[in-house]
């Protein structure tokens, strides 16, 4: 399937949408319970998503596909909320909006800070679902491929960065890598 095909599939779905008053509904409705889950410091994107996924088994495909992706974005972007009023990141992807927006805010310019992170949050949407569109069929493609070695050493990689980050000075980085390879082995073989 070339690009521009692919652009004219999510175009079509996208102007379902928006002749959907129903679909539409549920597009702003999904979106502003997203806010609401991301303002919330301890309810996150994540938990958001999994907790509509419940509700989602009797709708079509389409459907719940806009409903998760739209609790996503939102919660992604209502983080912002907390984290600049209040200091306390409402998500983790808020985090980094904290140590700027915060500053802005206790300088009576939180009103800017909002704004900022509104018009960030939009432009970093529609250039992440741009690239969606585009690299989707590769990235399927090859995570079709992968066999137990890949996972593996997909698994390994994750534990050597853990145990770096854990531990980042040199001398006790070993200590940080033995001890996440240690449960990640006694994890996964308890759960066999």
């Amino acid at each position: 399937m070339t690009i521009l095909n692919q652009f004219s599939v999510f175009f079509a779905q996208i102007g379902s949408i928006l002749t959907s008053p129903s679909q539409l509904l549920l597009l702003f409705g999904c979106t502003f319970m997203g806010i609401i889950f991301g303002a919330l410091p301890g309810l996150t994107a994540t938990l958001g998503v999994a907790l509509l996924t419940t509700l989602t088994y009797g709708m079509s495909l389409n459907v719940a596909m806009v409903a998760l992706m739209a609790i996503y974005v939102g919660a992604v972007y209502g983080g912002s909320f907390s984290a600049i009023t209040l200091n306390i990141p409402g998500t983790a992807a808020s985090a980094a909006t904290a140590m700027e927006g915060y500053p802005m805010a206790k300088k009576g310019l939180a009103g800017k800070a909002l704004g900022l992170t509104t018009t960030a949050s939009a432009i970093g949407t529609i250039f992440s679902i741009i690239f969606v569109v585009i690299f989707i069929p590769l990235i399927s493609e090859l995570a079709l491929q992968f066999t137990s070695v890949e996972y593996f050493l997909l698994a390994f990689f994750g534990i050597l960065i853990s145990g770096s980050i854990s531990c980042p000075d040199t001398r006790h980085s070993s200590k940080g890598l033995v001890s996440w390879f240690l449960w990640s082995f006694l994890s996964n073989g308890w759960n066999r």
